[in-house]
């Protein structure tokens, strides 16, 4: 079994499945292309807070994703956060703390959300990539499955209070076997090349 595949986990995942779908009219796209077991990472855009949340909706199995340690806190929320498979960070960002958590759960055989821009767009763009996801991939020696995430800037993004019915969508691309990682920029080209060429018409070009 996938760790983090508990009840509260997949009870609050078909909840927000729901409303993702009846207020964003939440597609999927490319779901035969996840692995059905064992360890990978899922790289994803990050362009709102939704993110996360059609993310890990979009699977069956279940997906870990990280977030600051300081939204652990009181204890009552640090609970709900883990229940949901969150993994604290002492700051944003990949960094040790990030690493040794996201490797734990990779060793277990779960999937992980990273972003590879390691923060959120603020014009929906996709950013330039930061090395931290080649790194780990490496590290933990697992894949990386490309997504991209459409219309999540637009729904619910920097600066709105409020999300706005939008459709969204989530493209997933053909597994990146772990051995292009071996080095840092071909990894990072060839994630980023796969990640683009998901971008539907009508998104915001990617940053050069």
């Amino acid at each position: 079994m996938d760790p983090g595949n508990r009840l509260f986990y997949r009870v609050i995942r078909a909840i927000a499945w729901l409303i993702c779908k009846t207020l964003f009219r939440h597609r999927v796209e490319g779901h035969e292309l996840l692995p059905r077991s064992g360890p990978f990472l899922l790289a994803v855009n990050h362009a709102s807070n939704l993110d996360p949340v059609l993310a890990g909706i979009s699977m069956h199995r279940p997906l870990a994703f990280m977030a600051r340690s300081s939204l652990f806190k009181p204890a009552p929320i640090g609970w709900f956060l883990s229940q949901l498979n969150a993994l604290p960070l002492e700051r944003e960002g990949v960094g040790i703390a990030g690493f040794r958590a996201v490797k734990a759960h990779l060793d277990g055989g779960g999937a992980a959300l990273v972003f590879p821009e390691g923060t959120r767009s603020a014009d929906g763009k996709l950013r330039r990539f930061k090395g931290g996801i080649v790194r780990l991939a490496k590290m933990a020696q697992v894949p990386v499955v490309p997504a991209y995430i459409s219309g999540s800037s637009r729904a619910f993004g920097r600066g709105k209070w409020l999300p706005r019915p939008y459709r969204t969508q989530i493209s997933f691309g053909e597994c990146i076997d772990k051995e292009v990682f071996s080095e840092e920029d071909n990894g990072l080209e060839v994630l980023r090349r796969a990640m683009v060429e998901l971008i539907p018409e009508g998104e915001p070009s990617p940053e050069e």
